[in-house]
């Protein structure tokens, strides 16, 4: 029986179950910080610590260098489900609640969120829009230093307001597919970019 990814316009692409299942299906609901990383409570003067922005160097220069040419190739990228999976090794976060809805980023998820949210562009110091890849700030005052993809594939630092809309899209694309992530195959971004560019 052939198994099927939803994505979020209702379009369904095909989707290839791993071969071990997890038991349970762990949920990425947006919720407080438990590990108090993220949330300190009173002691005035106490800073949120800074979220690191990726978990691997050389995967996420992998991205960056090739964002702009996948964002090309979208439209193949929405229409297979094992690169709209790609894991992308971006760690967004917020103050008061962490990485809660906003973990394990994929391809697709930031393909997705950036066809469909005029918020998920920011411009650069030229005037040209760029993609956001990066999301940090609080959700109480809306403070944020994020940061885009410039047109050379480097990372370049933004405040972008407001800042709701932002994480709050993203977010909103990220938990549809939290099942998902769980339960189907994957290529790496490496595979993604040798089968449409032909390449690593």
């Amino acid at each position: 029986m052939k198994c099927y990814l939803e994505l979020t316009d209702n379009t369904c692409i095909e989707a290839f179950p791993k071969a071990e299942q997890p038991e349970t299906i762990e949920k990425d609901n947006l919720a407080l910080d438990t590990t108090g990383e993220f949330l300190q409570m009173g002691g005035g003067g106490k800073r949120h610590k800074k979220i690191a922005t990726h978990t691997d160097e050389a995967q996420l220069k992998l991205f960056l260098q090739n964002a702009h040419r996948l964002i090309g190739q979208s439209d193949r990228i929405m229409a297979d489900s094992r690169m709209f999976l790609a894991p992308v090794p971006i760690r967004n976060g917020l103050a008061y609640t962490g990485t809660s809805g906003l973990r394990n980023p994929t391809l697709g998820v930031y393909i997705e969120w950036w066809r469909n949210y005029e918020c998920a562009w920011t411009k650069d110091k030229y005037g040209a829009r760029q993609p956001i890849y990066y999301i940090a700030g609080s959700p109480l005052s809306g403070s944020n230093k994020c940061a885009y993809i410039g047109p050379e594939g480097n990372g370049c630092t933004v405040s972008v307001y407001p800042f709701s809309p932002v994480w709050g899209s993203f977010m909103e694309v990220n938990n549809h597919y939290a099942e998902a992530k769980q339960l189907y195959e994957a290529y790496s971004l490496e595979a993604v970019i040798e089968i449409l560019f032909g390449e690593t």
